[in-house]
């Protein structure tokens, strides 16, 4: 369930200009920025904006305020993949007395989001540090499809249908998913009959067919994190990509080609020249263009999971609750009390629509019968697109709870949405456990200092020790090479990593 929506009474009198620091983008100004002033009409408070660029291009200067003291009123730099804090810095900077504990303003002035932790307790629960502290208000969305899309793969439709797999979405086992494969290259040698790319290599399902492979290469075994490409499991799944690549099942470019190259195997001009691909979504592989109904993207389908010789499958499934950093308050920010509650207005569902859908005029509530993207009843539908410097980007206190993100009336004809969910659905049967399921825990200083190289280096070996399995270059069947492959894991810091892991977890 999402937020409602009520009606808001201004709360600020606009005597106190306060300093918010954001984001700045090509063609984007916060000053004069539609749902900025749509903020300080709804709210009265008056907010003087400082932009910084995103990602490491503003690192300097977001360090710069932290080193100096010059703090704002209030930090709004979006998730860590913009460039934002890190839960780890958060509480590292949270026990140096620079933000602010955000509980209690939670519970007196944030009805907002107190009814949306009510409703997801899990969202409080991951923003609060293992000593009971919240040190960020955060933002959320709730993206159905992403919990399972490292797996997801697809097939070519006029492929799918020669071979009659089109209606039941692929295969029953690993030896129908091979002989599936042997069949695709007899009748099509110009076609390659499983491809990916250096980003997302083809092997999700096979290891899903061998083994529970985790999410992230990360599950739970007796309650502790395991890293999963040293489980001798993974290796009968290299022998049998390996065999794949020597029988030109695969190609050898799979592993190593750029997503770019991909897309122009799926986009040739005389025909897709890949029958099943792995890809998170249609833009993996093929150029989307909702406004041609001819679009490549729309000729391939969702490929489901088979079994292997165990007779079952597991997909890796993230069990994360949605919630990534939006709003921080330092400790010397002047009335925090008034920018909570600017916080807890933008968590409202007419405040979310504004900021990622435009002025009221450009979107409308859904009529009776429009459906959603999970094909219930719509909540919100777009009218006209959003006007130059009308919406906000992802990085304040907005609410996109799955009843939210969903309720958008969309079709297959408007957007790749609803093919998503429905692939989210085919594999959602086959998802590992919620227990087995490692999320990323608060690190403290000391090892959140020392596991940013770890995983550099151990993403580099896992990345190569698999090309190299798969590839034949080590051989998947030999125990010395199989005994290498490990050992590049160890010396490129699996085990100490693990031991972060497990420390930071239980804190």
């Amino acid at each position: 369930m999402g937020p409602r929506a009520r009606e808001f009474k201004p709360f600020s009198d606009g005597s106190t200009t306060f300093r918010v620091v954001g984001r700045q983008f090509p063609d984007f100004n916060l000053e004069t920025n539609a749902f900025s002033k749509h903020l300080e009409e709804a709210t009265g408070m008056k907010v003087e904006y400082q932009t910084i660029p995103p990602g490491d291009d503003g690192a300097p200067k977001l360090n710069a305020m932290i080193t100096s003291g010059d703090l704002p009123d209030a930090f709004m730099t979006g998730p860590k993949w913009m460039g934002g804090f890190s839960r780890s810095q958060l509480w590292a900077y949270g026990k140096q007395g620079l933000f602010m504990d955000l509980n209690q303003l939670v519970d007196e002035y944030m009805p907002e989001m107190l009814e949306m932790f009510k409703a997801n307790p899990k969202l409080r629960e991951v923003m609060t540090t293992p000593d009971g502290t919240l040190y960020a208000l955060p933002a959320v969305n709730q993206c159905y499809h992403c919990k399972s899309a490292p797996s997801r793969t697809w097939i070519h439709t006029p492929i799918a249908e020669e071979f009659g797999v089109a209606t039941s979405n692929g295969v029953e086992t690993i030896d129908d998913f091979e002989k599936l494969l042997r069949d695709i290259k007899a009748a099509h040698p110009d076609v390659v009959p499983l491809s990916g790319c250096q980003e997302l290599p083809p092997i999700a399902l096979v290891c899903a067919a061998f083994f529970n492979m985790g999410f992230e290469r990360l599950r739970r075994v007796d309650g502790k994190p395991f890293f999963t490409p040293m489980d001798e499991k993974f290796r009968e799944a290299m022998a049998f990509m390996n065999k794949l690549v020597k029988d030109g099942l695969t190609n050898e470019a799979a592993f190593t080609q750029t997503k770019e190259q991909l897309v122009r195997l799926g986009m040739d001009p005389a025909g897709s020249k890949v029958a099943v691909v792995a890809g998170q979504s249609q833009n993996d592989f093929a150029t989307v263009e909702l406004t041609d109904p001819n679009s490549r993207h729309r000729q391939f389908i969702p490929f489901k999971p088979f079994t292997g010789p165990d007779g079952t499958a597991v997909v890796g499934w993230s069990y994360d609750p949605g919630a990534v950093v939006g709003l921080i308050i330092p400790t010397k920010a002047q009335k925090p009390e008034e920018i909570a509650q600017w916080a807890d207005y933008q968590l409202g569902l007419v405040s979310t629509l504004n900021m990622r859908l435009g002025p009221d005029d450009n979107w409308t509530w859904a009529a009776e019968g429009e459906t959603g993207i999970d094909e219930r009843q719509a909540i919100y539908k777009v009218t006209t697109p959003a006007p130059k410097n009308g919406v906000w980007w992802e990085w304040c206190t907005y609410n996109l709870v799955l009843d939210v993100r969903h309720g958008e009336a969309v079709d297959d004809a408007t957007s790749i949405e609803p093919e998503l969910y429905r692939a989210g659905k085919m594999y959602e049967p086959f998802a590992m456990k919620e227990e087995e399921f490692f999320m990323e825990p608060f690190f403290d200083e000391t090892q959140a200092a020392e596991i940013g190289e770890l995983l550099t280096n151990i993403d580099n070996a896992y990345k190569q020790g698999m090309t190299n399995l798969a590839l034949g270059r080590l051989d998947p069947e030999s125990d010395a090479d199989w005994e290498s492959y490990k050992s590049s894991l160890e010396s490129a810091g699996v085990p100490r990593y693990l031991e972060i892991l497990e420390a930071a977890d239980k804190a």
